[in-house]
């Protein structure tokens, strides 16, 4: 069997491309659990269209909910509060006229703009007035960028390191090529942006970054699209998937195929190296040590 592969494509503007073709990798995917989810769709929209926020697996015993632009609850940025059980909202400061909050937790933004992009924040109060928060985000760009064709392959590449990874390993998925001006990225596994496998994102407009629940402890991201992931384990192994988007809305993504074996598996004619594997390149070693720069191998 291979070790870690990286797959690019062609750039897509289209995200329902993307999602036809990835869809021939759908076997990989892991399965879908039941927990609390935003889907943006589209994620990526152009000025003038409708998106939705859409909520997956609301929690039965919700009894309100609020939105919010961006990541923190302050109440300027409220756009409105919810009551499940009257099916009636309340705006907030931050509603424009262009929000609607459906019963099932959902928030649907008509016409929307380019100021409309970034983040946005779901808080849910069960009848014990206990509170989770959510995230999600999209982008929003001009209709008549949103239908250049951009015929270039990817130029993003990622290298591994250490190449070969075992159980317990700290690795770094290091990123060449990112866009000159870029927009944001972000991490999956798998590769469709479904929220729920998300593992980080992070937006150069706000310079802040998200991290997927699952991952939260277990990832340290740089601002130049390298990863790393903490203390793998077998159940690691699978498809990563990298997206970018640049400030003129070229967006590129990349597929890594990470495989994570136990310890001793290595055959008596390879000897696993003792050496960190990036210190043949000063430019890649100094990359390397900025990333780990809070982490112990």
């Amino acid at each position: 069997m291979m070790d870690s592969v990286a797959v690019s494509c062609k750039d897509c503007t289209s995200w329902q491309g993307l999602l036809l073709t990835v869809s021939l990798l759908s076997c990989w995917l892991l399965p879908i659990t039941t927990q609390l989810t935003i889907e943006s769709v589209p994620p990526i929209a152009v000025e003038g269209e409708n998106v939705l926020l859409l909520v997956h697996n609301l929690p039965k015993k919700v009894k309100a909910l609020s939105w919010y632009t961006g990541d923190k609850l302050f109440k300027s940025c409220e756009i409105a509060r919810h009551v499940i059980a009257t099916n009636s909202s309340v705006v907030g400061l931050a509603h424009s006229g262009r929000e609607t909050v459906f019963n099932n937790g959902s928030l649907l933004i008509k016409s929307v703009t380019r100021k409309d992009s970034g983040y946005y924040t779901l808080q849910i109060l069960d009848s014990t007035s206990r509170s989770e928060i959510i995230h999600a985000e999209f982008f929003v760009h001009g209709p008549l960028l949103g239908y250049r064709k951009h015929l270039a392959p990817s130029q993003l590449k990622i290298e591994l390191l250490p190449s070969r990874v075992e159980e317990n390993d700290n690795i770094l998925l290091l990123v060449f090529n990112m866009p000159e001006k870029p927009h944001g990225f972000a991490w999956h596994k798998g590769v469709l942006p479904l929220e729920h496998f998300k593992i980080a994102s992070h937006s150069f407009l706000t310079n802040s970054t998200m991290l997927g629940h699952a991952y939260y402890k277990r990832v340290i991201v740089c601002n130049d699209g390298a990863l790393v992931l903490l203390n793998v384990t077998q159940k690691d192994t699978g498809l990563y998937t990298l997206r970018t988007i640049s400030v003129n809305l070229k967006t590129e993504w990349i597929i890594l195929d990470l495989q994570v074996h136990k310890p001793g598996s290595w055959d008596s004619h390879n000897q696993r190296p003792t050496s960190k594997p990036w210190t043949s390149s000063k430019s890649r070693r100094r990359r390397a040590d900025m990333c780990f720069s809070s982490v112990t191998i």
